[in-house]
């Protein structure tokens, strides 16, 4: 059975992409039916990306390409291939984040004169304008940025829902933005210019340096220099344009980008003649968060780059003067207000939107407050930078229970059931001095529908608490892999100085939980076992 992936919209049709900001692409996506459950079953988690040695290589997704037909605009091709797309985040089974390559198995084949077409899902954006908000304020600000506009999305016939079209960072958009396409171009996934870090930058095109060779030149110099000056920065990155980058991503709030927490969703291009680096907005699904406003003067600065400007006597005034010419030009309320309400206007007849219309009212607060919320900030403070975390193996646990379902939600759950459970880390092995379990239903998590909840009190005075969700028709077919996907684990601990507040041990990873006897009626027998490691975060030190 064909799927069809339809989107809908207005007549316009623009021979550069269909990036008209008024304009709602129409596309049909037939693809069979196994191949889209497979394609929206692929995903990524913290464990598939953190575990192990995470920062040694750019992240791998799992995401592969899977034949279509396609038609946007009245326009149709043939065998295009579709994939998910999106890092953690943006995860969904039901409404995944696509790209589509039109020539991955045809030679030439394009439409609107590009051959990719990246639509995003904004599931982490309530309102679901905030990515084209945030594009366009980059570009006001005369950095290189995608454009953006919006496809509304059917599939089956089914309740339709808004997808964000997005320019992906490909060859034309650097000769639109650069006029050339032959210099290096990194993407940057939790990646930055320290001996750690630089190594998850991936190369993105045939003329990237694979070596990473500037990067880590760059690094050398991060790392041996305690007060880097214009003239040594220069030789790397455009100062200017950085500066500007580093502003937007402040005055929007992205805090999920290079500047924020996380060193992450950015591009960088290194112009072939001047050889310097010149970044590139990406993953704007979390600007324009008044969110941000809770916590008092804070202004992104957790980078190996911004703490070099930060700490460096030439540099350091550079910034807040960038800072304060943007908001005397780029960031002006009522242009930004203004298209807020052309973009609410172009989405206020879908039904299907009413919620999400709802939460547009949240962006203009964020507009009105900002200015005063950094004007407060500053100065900007250099901040210490921390190591990076994977997910490592920290411990264990065995178990074998025998519990009655519908016990989950018991006051004391030490005193159900029987349960015979060992856990161990490598400073600790506690002594249980008495054990229980509960089983049963929970409505705690949309993926799963069942719970397991083991309780042990040790001879030292803590109460430990693994706890699983899983589905219930899996348990019936046989051993259920624990992998934070099919099942959910965790350990918690609690004591009596802690007031019994629980807080997390670790997770559980790499197990199974099996089931001897597994029925669901209120009052009958659950028997089975439990066999996991425990991971927890640890830092990573060079």
């Amino acid at each position: 059975m064909l799927l069809f992936f339809s989107i809908l919209a207005c007549t316009t049709s623009v021979e550069d992409g269909n990036f008209d900001p008024e304009h709602v692409l129409d596309v049909d996506l037939q693809i069979q039916q196994d191949d889209w459950d497979a394609l929206r079953m692929q995903t990524r988690t913290f464990f598939s990306e953190f575990a192990g040695d995470c920062m040694s290589a750019p992240f791998e997704g799992p995401y592969t390409y899977f034949p279509a037909d396609i038609t946007i605009d009245g326009k149709s091709l043939s065998n295009i291939g579709v994939r998910k797309k999106g890092f953690i985040g943006s995860q969904s089974t039901t409404k995944p984040s696509l790209r589509i390559n039109l020539d991955e198995y045809v030679q030439g084949a394009e439409l609107f004169n590009v051959d990719n077409v990246t639509l995003n899902n904004g599931v982490q954006d309530p309102s679901r304008i905030r990515q084209c908000l945030g594009y366009f304020a980059f570009e006001k600000a005369g950095l290189p940025a995608s454009r953006c506009n919006f496809a509304r999305v059917t599939v089956n016939d089914g309740t339709p829902k808004i997808y964000i079209h997005i320019e992906p960072i490909k060859r034309s958009f650097l000769r639109r933005n650069f006029g050339n396409d032959d210099g290096d171009l990194y993407e940057g996934t939790i990646s930055d210019f320290d001996p750690i870090r630089a190594r998850t930058f991936e190369p993105k095109n045939s003329d990237t340096d694979e070596s990473l060779a500037p990067i880590l030149e760059l690094v050398d110099l991060l790392q041996n220099t305690s007060s880097v000056t214009r003239d040594q920065l220069s030789q790397y990155i455009d100062i200017d344009s950085f500066l500007t980058f580093w502003a937007m991503e402040v005055l929007t709030g992205h805090w999920d980008g290079y500047t924020g927490t996380n060193n992450n969703n950015f591009y960088m291009y290194r112009e072939p003649t001047t050889k310097q680096f010149h970044f590139i907005p990406w993953g704007l699904d979390d600007v324009f968060d008044p969110g941000l406003h809770e916590e008092e003067g804070y202004i992104f600065n957790t980078s190996a780059l911004t703490n070099a400007f930060l700490n460096s006597s030439e540099l350091n005034p550079l910034f807040e003067e960038k800072l304060r010419e943007l908001l005397d030009t780029v960031w002006n309320e009522d242009e930004l207000l203004a298209e807020i309400d052309r973009m609410e206007f172009i989405l206020s007849d879908e039904p299907y939107m009413e919620d999400y219309i709802e939460q547009i009212d949240t962006l203009r607060t964020y507009v009105e407050q900002r200015r005063s919320y950094i004007e407060r900030a500053l100065p900007v403070q250099p901040t210490e930078r921390g190591n990076p975390y994977c997910i490592q193996a920290s411990g264990s646990i065995e178990a074998s229970f025998e519990t009655t379902w519908g016990t989950n939600d018991a006051e004391n759950i030490i005193e159900i059931g029987n349960v015979d459970m060992s856990i161990s880390w490598p400073d600790w092995t506690p002594q249980i001095i008495y054990s229980g379990a509960g089983v049963g239903f929970t409505d705690e998590d949309v993926q799963t529908d069942s719970s397991l909840l083991l309780g042990a009190y040790t001879q030292d005075g803590v109460l430990l608490y693994p706890y699983i969700e899983f589905d219930s028709e899996k348990a019936k077919d046989g051993p259920i892999t624990i992998d934070q996907e099919a099942a959910f684990g965790s350990v918690y601990y609690t004591t009596e100085q802690m007031g019994y507040r629980p807080e997390q041990a670790g997770f559980l990873y790499g197990g199974t939980l099996s089931f001897d006897e597994f029925d669901t009626n209120e009052g009958s027998s659950v028997v089975g076992t439990l066999v996991s490691d425990i991971y927890n975060w640890q830092e990573i030190i060079e």
